[in-house]
């Protein structure tokens, strides 16, 4: 079993919170939902500046972005102090083992409807399937 660097085990943590771990956020509305949404959500807004234009429509594109930054910032912090502290672990396999586990839940917890998504057309409360739809 190969060893997790820690460069490797902030990489799989960091992407595994960007896509589960529900956030507040406010696009016209308070959200609960990961950062993955968020940057989507800001996406379609751009677009629609890009096409419309508006100031209301600039402020929430400019909002999403720096909220999106911000998050995955303080993630990557996160995902590193992580990674560190799993890199004091003298076994290789309980390396991976730990970084395994810790994505493994975040995944698992994301498959129930955990998320908060007013914004969303079908529903209240979305688990990661149904957040794009």
């Amino acid at each position: 079993m190969r060893a997790v660097s820690p460069a490797t085990a902030r990489r799989w943590l960091w992407l595994a919170a960007l896509v589960t771990m529900p956030i507040p956020f406010y696009l016209g509305e308070v959200e609960w939902a990961p950062v993955l949404r968020l940057a989507f959500l800001t996406s379609l807004f751009t677009a629609v500046l890009l096409a419309e234009g508006g100031d209301r429509m600039t402020q929430l594109t400019l909002l999403g972005w720096v909220q999106a930054a911000v998050y995955a910032g303080l993630f990557f912090l996160v995902a590193h102090v992580a990674a560190r502290l799993v890199s004091r672990i003298a076994a290789a396999p309980l390396r991976v083992a730990a970084v395994g586990t810790v994505v493994f839940l975040l995944v698992a917890s994301s498959l129930l409807p955990i998320y908060e998504t007013p914004l969303s057309s079908t529903r209240l409360r979305s688990h990661l399937w149904q957040l794009f739809e």
